[in-house]
């Protein structure tokens, strides 16, 4: 059984999981919402910071960090999230995208 973990998980699991969330990031990327709440904590809002400046040329740079009126939640989109985990899956399993 794998443990989480860059020491334990395989290079091939690293792989296999980018593929996986990048068929994910796919498939969600057709539905008509693609809204995920986020808490705003510092860590959530380093991610959404890191997702963007990686893809400040591609299209999530149109959307900007996106926070409630009352600065409690961070609206993200899911199929954008993925692709970026899909993206350091692969950091991980030592593939060049």
């Amino acid at each position: 059984m794998y443990k989480f973990g860059h020491d334990i998980m395989d290079t091939n699991a690293w792989a296999i999981l980018a593929k996986l969330l990048e068929m994910a990031s796919d498939e969600f990327s057709n539905h008509g919402c693609n809204d995920f709440e986020l808490p705003n904590t510092p860590g959530n809002n380093a991610l959404m910071v890191a997702l963007e400046k990686r893809n400040s040329e591609e299209e999530f740079a149109e959307y900007g960090l996106n926070i409630s009126e009352d600065g409690k939640t961070i609206y993200a989109n899911d199929s954008i999230l993925m692709s970026y985990f899909a993206h350091l899956a692969m950091e991980l399993a030592g593939i060049e995208e």
